[in-house]
């Protein structure tokens, strides 16, 4: 269990009512009828100071403290109190570090130190300047402890509310990023979903009678569009047990040789799949731009319209 200020403060509060009810019982054997009643409400005082403090009266320890300084201050020049007075008045200070501030402590130690100077001044004073500088300078030595250790303690405190709220800023950026990622995920499934719809757009395959797919191509045909292409025609002609694909090129603005080797490794692709291929639509311009760029089509069927593919397809099964 780590040592707190409030373990502190109750464990001296314990030794302090240990200490006086002792005091009190020596006063009584000794017959120190002046000091006695002093003794006996001091006890009672610490006793209930104690007891309030335990039950989280937090001010209870600063009483204790100034009743301990007081009471040393008013009996520092009892006869019976002559012995200790080298270690007496530095109970009070160190009390008041202990279970105080280091600000109550400079309190402590000015209220006992004027009760010396008194002591000093008396006709018979057996407590010196040497005595009272050595004093000051133990006082001092227990506040400046007092003050270092409450520093340190302030900045651990600071250290760890930082580190705490550095976690917290920390748990709270890792959830922004999780949502963040979860949301860029979201983001690229519908992505992925677009490009599918787009893909399926660019690419269509429609089925124009039993056995028979039309697939038209419109716009420019690219190497994506042209594996695209090829992709889903080899899917569909294996999933629909096509017979004769129509492959209608009647959309496409400009056949250069890349869309013309497009076009002939999709009819070899789908050949593979022992599917007949007829190539529609092959405008006077492209004609002649094939014939310019050498492109041989002589092992590719070809017909001027869907349509007309459509009628070979169903005279060439009569």
């Amino acid at each position: 269990m780590p040592i707190t200020q409030r373990n502190v403060t109750l464990l001296m509060l314990v030794i302090f009512n240990t200490g006086i009810l002792g005091v009190t019982g020596i006063f009584w054997m000794t017959n120190a009828r002046t000091l006695l009643p002093i003794a006996v409400v001091g006890s009672f005082l610490l006793i209930a100071l104690l007891f309030a403090y335990w039950h989280g009266w937090e001010p209870a320890r600063f009483l204790a403290s100034a009743f301990l300084a007081i009471v040393i201050a008013g009996t520092i020049n009892d006869p019976l109190l002559t012995f200790s007075v080298g270690t007496t008045p530095l109970l009070a200070v160190s009390a008041a570090a202990l279970i105080a501030t280091p600000l109550w402590a400079v309190g402590s130690t000015l209220i006992v130190a004027m009760a010396l100077l008194v002591r000093m001044a008396a006709p018979d004073a057996d407590f010196f300047v040497a005595d009272f500088v050595i004093y000051l300078l133990n006082s001092s030595a227990i506040v400046l402890t007092r003050v270092v250790a409450e520093t340190a303690t302030q900045h651990a405190e600071a250290q760890a509310t930082a580190a705490e709220h550095a976690r917290a800023q920390s748990e709270i950026q890792a959830a922004e990023l999780a949502q963040r990622s979860a949301e860029l995920q979201t983001q690229n499934e519908q992505q992925a979903q677009l490009l599918d719809l787009v893909a399926t757009l660019e690419t269509p395959a429609v089925d124009m009678a039993d056995g028979v797919l039309l697939a038209p191509i419109v716009g420019h045909l690219d190497t994506r569009r042209a594996s695209q292409l090829t992709a889903r025609l080899l899917q569909d002609v294996s999933e629909r047990r096509t017979r004769l694909v129509i492959l209608d090129i009647a959309g496409v603005n400009n056949v250069d040789t890349a869309v013309a080797q497009a076009i002939l490794h999709t009819v070899q692709a789908v050949h593979l799949l022992g599917c007949d291929v007829i190539v529609t639509g092959i405008s006077a311009a492209v004609a002649t731009t094939m014939t310019h760029l050498g492109i041989d089509l002589s092992g590719i069927t070809t017909a001027r319209t869907p349509q007309e593919a459509l009628g070979q397809e169903i005279g060439s099964r009569k």
